[in-house]
């Protein structure tokens, strides 16, 4: 075996990377010294230096940690290459939940930071690259066809196509094809990026396939968390990572909830019925609907039950009739053939989980009318971050990881992701928890207005939307800051009820952002005096400052984003502990406190990323708005009448802006809210 010994520059006890971010990249523009970042990189290094274990690494936005890990991941894989023999063989991968943070690391001004640390470190230069879903590429043959020529070559030489077509034939051949990178202006009106890209059975266009080639022998590559998902639970299927490799999740705690959305189904019985018929395969369009008719129950609304052995009967005999239908492509559209194959990969799982006797196969009612849904539930997968972990080294980091609820300076707890993972501080592959936070990183202005009436009315189908009273009482704070003002709402039909209230003199002003349409892209063609209500806004979206100034002057924070609890998970968790001899009720009381604490963690997490919209820059300086009831206001008045403040909310404001939050502005508060709405409204928020 060859081997290379190995010096550190300067300082013999220093590591050549925080060496590196200590006293070499501050000499480059734009670039200082930051200790917090210095120790976090401190905190990777020990980590990679522990095999077989999962580490908890935090770090706040703004330390960082991107450069930081890139530069301890690129030293730990050159290393290798100077020991040579199996560590020759090192491997990085990095994965992220957001493919915004996907190609920022790819960016050619990271790239040049990390080869110049491998220049100055004396270790060898590494290849980088970047592994996304098909549906992400162009589909070229697909995109000749909706464009009516035989390819792409004969479109872009037509005389007959108009030029729009032609400049989008020239972009497909001249480019790799990836949609992120195409101009929205090129697509014909009416057409979306779904209609020309890759779909699962496509076969991969050959310069995409010597693509992926290539990343799979990458020194580091980039994937998201889907991928790592599939490429766990299949050995390496995607990466061909092999040991000794080492692996670093970003935005590591959305990891949990892309696994189990991955490899759990949920069939509706309805939506099935609807597209056999548009299949025009009425028999067993006509079985299913019977099973729907049968099943359908609106006293179960709202709530999941497991199937009785009547229902796994008739089930089990529908999946068969739709398994055995032989469909053929070209008889179909492209848009109906992907939902057939999407349903078709969800009742494959159900009928597994079916001969299986799975206590995870579970029927879901919707909330008012009680419509069924079978759920092949898998509430372990976010635990396959642990297959093979004994070879490699995995290392977690976020801004948001920890469970948000420690002081600072205390020791934080990642309870939540622990949890997920089924790894309990005991378990041999349990590893560091640490976490970095900011000390000085841009200004925040805080305004959190009191006398606001309710924010829910019931309507007469029993569900609820914002009041139009509550509406047109908070659109003043939204609409009274000069600048482009971004409004976070926790649901669409927020975004319609803000629209149908918005006062006429700001309508130039307005931008609603609907369900399906491209946020980056409407986010690209703002005005700077626009504001944009989205619920969809809360984390991955950082457009470059302009100017001297933040993008966003303003940043409205409308209602609590907590995540409604799945009633599956509730079920599952009480049929868990009543096979542990706990009685239902207990069973129901502990599996509702259970769930509502995960919900309440990933209500902080995204109320934190949804504050990190504002900062994205150590000058910037933004006024933040919270109209949410449920948070504190410092001076310790309601907000509104029927609703209780949570202190645990306040675990989403960063430790070096809570003395801002305790200065803020609190105007309003003369009026009080009508006491006649009812108490249970709170529980909504």
């Amino acid at each position: 075996m060859l081997g290379h010994s190995l010096s550190y520059p300067d300082n013999a006890s220093m590591h050549p990377v925080l060496h590196y971010l200590s006293d070499i990249l501050p000499k480059r523009p734009g670039f200082q010294r930051n200790p917090v970042q210095i120790a976090y990189a401190e905190a990777l290094l020990d980590g990679l230096a522990q095999k077989g274990k999962l580490h908890f690494v935090e770090g706040d936005t703004g330390i960082g940690k991107s450069l930081a890990y890139q530069l301890a991941l690129a030293d730990w894989v050159a290393k290798g290459k100077l020991m040579g023999g199996k560590q020759a063989a090192r491997r990085a991968l990095i994965s992220t939940h957001s493919r915004a943070l996907q190609r920022q690391l790819l960016q050619p001004d990271n790239l040049a930071i990390v080869r110049d640390y491998l220049t100055h470190a004396q270790l060898p230069q590494l290849s980088f690259a970047l592994r996304m879903g098909r549906d992400n590429y162009l589909n070229p043959e697909r995109l000749a066809l909706l464009l009516g020529v035989p390819s792409l070559d004969a479109a872009a030489e037509s005389t007959r196509l108009p030029d729009t077509y032609r400049r989008l034939a020239r972009w497909g051949l001249k480019s790799d094809g990836c949609l992120l990178d195409l101009d929205a202006a090129l697509l014909p009106d009416g057409w979306q990026l779904a209609d020309i890209a890759l779909r699962p059975n496509d076969p991969l266009p050959e310069t995409l396939e010597t693509q992926q080639q290539a990343a799979q022998q990458s020194d580091v590559l980039i994937i998201n968390h889907a991928l790592l998902a599939v490429d766990l639970v299949t050995q390496g299927k995607i990466t061909h990572a092999e040991a000794p490799y080492a692996l670093l999740l970003d935005e590591a705690e959305h990891y949990p909830e892309i696994a189990e959305e991955l490899l759990s189904n949920r069939v509706s019985l309805q939506s099935t019925t609807y597209l056999l018929n548009q299949l025009k395969q009425h028999r067993v369009a006509k079985q299913w609907q019977t099973l729907l008719d049968n099943m359908t129950d609106r006293e179960r609304a709202g709530r999941a039950h497991s199937l009785t052995p009547y229902q796994g009967e008739a089930l089990q005999s529908a999946v068969k009739a739709l398994l055995k239908l032989r469909l053929r492509e070209p008889s179909h559209t492209p848009a109906l053939w992907q939902e057939w194959q999407h349903l078709r990969q969800g009742v494959e799982s159900i009928a597994l989980r079916l001969r299986e006797a799975s206590r995870y196969l579970v029927l879901d009612y919707s909330p008012v009318r009680g419509l069924p849904g079978v759920v092949a539930h898998a509430p372990s997968a976010a635990s396959s971050l642990k297959a093979g972990a004994k070879k490699r080294v995995t290392l977690m980091t976020s801004a948001t990881l920890s469970d948000l609820d420690h002081a600072p300076g205390e020791t934080p707890h990642f309870r939540y992701m622990r949890s997920r993972l089924q790894l309990p501080v005991t378990h041999p592959r349990s590893g560091l928890q640490r976490s970095f936070q900011a000390q000085q990183f841009g200004t925040l202005r805080f305004r959190l207005p009191r006398g606001l009436p309710h924010p829910l009315l019931q309507q007469a189908d029993g569900r609820y939307q914002l009041a139009p009273q509550y509406c047109q009482q908070v659109l003043p704070y939204i609409t009274d800051q000069p600048g482009r003002t971004l409004v976070l709402c926790a649901s669409y039909a927020d975004v319609t009820a803000l629209e149908a209230e918005w006062p006429a003199a700001h309508s130039h002003r307005l931008v609603a952002h609907y369900a399906g349409a491209g946020l980056n892209e409407l986010v690209a063609r703002l005005e700077n005096d626009s504001i944009l209500l989205t619920p969809a806004g809360w984390e991955g979206l950082s457009p470059n400052r302009e100017g001297n100034q933040a993008y966003w002057q303003h940043v409205v924070v409308l209602r609590n984003p907590r995540p409604m609890v799945s009633q599956v998970e509730q079920h599952l968790v009480e049929q868990m502990l009543i096979h542990r001899d706990v009685s239902p009720s207990e069973a129901a009381h502990i599996a509702k406190g259970t769930l509502m604490r995960k919900s309440t963690v990933r209500t902080l997490h995204k109320l934190r990323q949804g504050l990190g919209r504002a900062i994205r820059h150590p000058d910037d300086d933004v006024l933040i708005t919270l109209l949410e009831p449920r948070i504190p206001r410092p001076s310790g008045s309601p907000a509104c009448h029927g609703v209780y403040t949570q202190q645990v909310l306040l675990g989403a404001i960063p430790a070096r802006f809570y003395s801002d939050y305790q200065q803020a502005e609190e105007p309003g508060g003369e009026k009080d809210a009508a006491p006649s709405i009812a108490q249970d409204l709170a529980a909504l928020l």
